[in-house]
């Protein structure tokens, strides 16, 4: 099978935990993503960046909308059929990968440090700005190497002693920032720590795929179902019948290899029930 990504970009990946896919999606499709995304958030919620936190509870905030389903077709595509980022992930992982749903996302407000995965369990995440994003209008700033356990720990400790836990002034930190154009897409480690400044509503499209543990290790099979399981949306306050996860993709794989291949994995975790008919899926009889 030909390669999808070079060599220096995947070995970028691994020893820096992540790399910038300059161009990975077309004019014509990213302008199909940003339509998808901003009518699914609008039908959803009403309008974009609706999650203003009034109340200044923190966090990283915005609205956040499964995209799996029937009504937005290519980023249904992304998850499996394609093979850029299904084949890709394991690609970068070095093994098999399972996927999560994918968001459409209007990030509204800025993003602390943090990481997209606690548990030891490898993965990628994928994201793409769909507009562009420049140092001081929300692009993603990384620290690169941070996505290695002995320099997560090294940092840890040097955060720890950062006056700014005071309210002082604090340490900087040697980030580096990934200004993006539409049509480019940002791969990193799940475990890197990254963040983001600036900006107003930020409209953008992500997934994640996690390595996929083999039926022979039972417990990183109970690991990653429980990541899989997790509710994402929980404070998403839209129709879930209307936007499912995973029923509706579910539903349509029959005939497409690299998406049963895919459904097959999240059966086995328990992520995705057994098989319904299209017409259940939606609704009917």
């Amino acid at each position: 099978m030909t390669s999808l990504f070079s060599h220096q970009q995947i070995q970028h990946f691994r020893a820096f935990g992540y790399v910038v896919l300059r161009g990975l999606l077309g004019r014509a499709e990213t302008a199909r993503l940003t339509a998808e995304v901003t009518a699914g958030l609008t039908d959803a919620y009403g309008g974009l960046g609706t999650d203003a936190d009034p109340y200044d509870e923190g966090g990283i905030r915005g609205d956040y909308l499964p995209l799996a389903a029937d009504r937005t077709p290519f980023s249904q595509s992304l998850i499996a059929d394609d093979p850029r980022l299904f084949q890709g992930s394991a690609e970068l992982c070095g093994r098999m990968t399972v996927p999560t749903v994918p968001s459409a996302v209007c990030f509204t407000g800025n993003a602390g440090w943090h990481t997209d995965v606690g548990p030891d369990v490898p993965g990628v995440t994928f994201l793409a700005h769909l507009e562009t994003r420049t140092a001081p209008t929300g692009a993603l700033r990384v620290l690169p190497g941070s996505h290695d356990p002995a320099y997560a720990r090294r940092l840890a400790a040097y955060r720890d002693l950062d006056p700014a836990n005071q309210g002082f002034p604090g340490w900087p930190v040697p980030e580096t920032v990934l200004p993006t154009e539409p049509g480019d897409v940002l791969a990193f480690d799940v475990h890197l720590l990254h963040r983001s400044v600036g900006g107003g509503n930020r409209l953008a499209w992500r997934t994640e795929y996690l390595g996929w543990p083999g039926l022979g290790d039972a417990e990183g099979m109970r690991v990653v179902g429980e990541l899989l399981a997790e509710d994402d949306y929980e404070d998403g306050d839209f129709d879930r019948v209307r936007w499912p996860e995973w029923d509706e993709w579910a539903a349509g794989a029959a005939g497409i290899a690299s998406r049963q291949t895919a459904l097959d994995r999240l059966r086995l975790l328990g992520a995705v029930p057994e098989a319904r008919t299209a017409a259940e899926a939606r609704g009917g009889s």
